[in-house]
Parts: structure tokens; sequence; C-alpha cells
């Protein structure tokens, strides 16, 4: 499945973790789907993780996955671009 990044909301972030890192819009191109509010955190141990809106619960783990990775990339990329 491929997973686009439709709208990245980016956060000045806190210090402590976890931590809130941005909010992203997504779309799901095989299954026509847009997910809407993706909240996207830093854990205290250094990975990220995501956390759905309440009404979307996502019951594959592979594309769950693959929402976390391309949201990850997404951040690296834009961090590096922003520093650099």
């Amino acid at each position: 499945m491929k997973v686009k990044i439709l709208k990245y909301y980016p956060f000045e972030v806190k210090m402590t973790k976890p931590r809130l890192l941005a909010y992203v819009d997504v779309e799901i191109e095989d299954l026509f789907v847009i997910i809407k509010g993706v909240k996207f955190f830093e854990s205290k141990h250094g990975g990220y993780f995501i956390q759905m809106p309440d009404c979307i619960e996502i019951k594959s783990r592979a594309l769950s996955e693959t929402i976390r990775k391309v949201i990850s990339d997404y951040y690296k990329k834009s961090v590096r671009s922003s520093v650099g």
C-alpha cells in the first residue's frame, strides 16, 4: 500500500518525552482513504510512534507501520532541510 502525506503540521516541541511533533493528514492511495489528524510523537526511548484519531482504528499492523515510517521519514527530511 502506498501512503502519501497530504498535509504536515509541525509543532515547536517541548523537551520532555513522549512529545507531540506534528499532526499529519495522510492518504492511503490503494484504498482511496484520507485520514486527517494523525498524531506523530517521539517516544522517550528516541523512536517514533503514531496515534490515530478517535474514529480510526487500523487492523493491519503492516499498514500502521507503513504510515509511521512515511511520517517519520518526512519529519527527518524536513528537520535536516531546516537545519542545513
